[in-house]
């Protein structure tokens, strides 16, 4: 099973195009902070990206993708220096575009940009290292030839929505595509990672990553320190410390919390018996499972599906 794909479904990824529309000359608006992770794809023309404290503006072109996975607040703009004003603001006086279909904003002058806009949203209760290493943007360009596909394929689909050409469910499929953008675009992040650390690093690591890819494809397993340091061929210390300094915390205390992410996810989702769901993550002791459920999230499983119930 792919990692980022069993954490992201684990921690609920969901993801949501806001509109695809045209921005014409001149314009700027302004994201603020938020809980949501803001994306944005140029389809067509360009833009300028000034992500706040990371340094000066980009120029983003036709197919280049920009992720804020933390909701860091941030700019889009017409030009360099533009003066812009609250999204929402900019949004809400939406007039006809005279070059193509859906929704335009802005003035009247003739340089246009067309964006896809959206957000992914995941539990943020429960927390793991994955967000924690994450840039605060990641961004993509379109020279990276195996994005193409995906990135003409969420253009098509946006664009006959925002026309209204979409077929029944086609609003759902364009979510959906969104979520596999994230995915995809965490893989091509990886590539131009400078630091050798991190989670997503240690996912790629041929030591590191095989231990997590273990923890991860068999969470049943009674797994220990030394089976798991055979599995990367290290030494025992060694694959402890390489562990902790990539992924940010011990192996045994990952794969315990991760054990706990996978059980309240079967206690919300499903109807599973709790001494069925200790034993799926690795307890044959309800009682043992039990204490440790309330160790590292707080509460009892019970608790947990009670509230979820409710």
């Amino acid at each position: 099973m792919d990692i980022l794909s069993d954490i992201l479904r684990t921690l609920k990824l969901r993801g949501t195009v806001y509109f695809h529309a045209s921005f014409h000359a001149p314009w700027g608006m302004k994201i603020p902070a938020g809980e949501f992770a803001n994306f944005h794809i140029v389809t067509d023309g360009i833009c300028w990206l000034d992500a706040d404290d990371q340094g000066p503006p980009i120029e983003m072109r036709q197919g280049d993708v920009a992720i804020f996975p933390r909701g860091n607040s941030h700019s889009l703009m017409y030009e360099p220096g533009a003066s812009t004003i609250q999204a929402v603001d900019l949004l809400s006086k939406p007039k006809p575009s005279p070059n193509s279909q859906g929704m335009a904003f802005g003035g009247g002058g003739s340089a246009t940009t067309s964006l896809i806009c959206g957000h992914f949203e995941y539990d943020r209760d429960c927390p793991h290292p994955l967000f924690d290493t994450l840039s605060a943007c990641i961004y993509i360009r379109a020279g990276d030839q195996r994005n193409a596909a995906w990135i003409t394929t969420a253009s098509e689909l946006a664009a006959s929505i925002s026309a209204g050409e979409g077929n029944p469910g086609t609003e759902a499929v364009i979510d959906r595509l969104a979520e596999a953008l994230f995915i995809q675009s965490l893989a091509a992040h990886i590539e131009s990672m400078d630091d050798r650390d991190g989670f997503l690093i240690a996912v790629q690591d041929k030591h590191i990553g095989k231990a997590l890819s273990l923890m991860h494809n068999d969470i049943s397993h009674e797994w220990t320190i030394s089976e798991l340091a055979k599995a990367a061929l290290m030494s025992r210390s060694v694959f402890t410390e390489k562990f902790r300094r990539m992924v940010g915390e011990p192996p045994m205390l990952y794969l315990a919390r991760w054990r706990m992410l996978k059980a309240r996810e079967l206690l919300i989702d499903t109807d599973m018996v709790i001494g069925h769901i200790s034993q799926t993550v690795g307890y044959q002791s309800e009682f043992a499972f039990a204490k440790a459920f309330k160790k590292l999230l707080g509460t009892t499983p019970g608790a947990m599906r009670r509230a979820a119930s409710n």
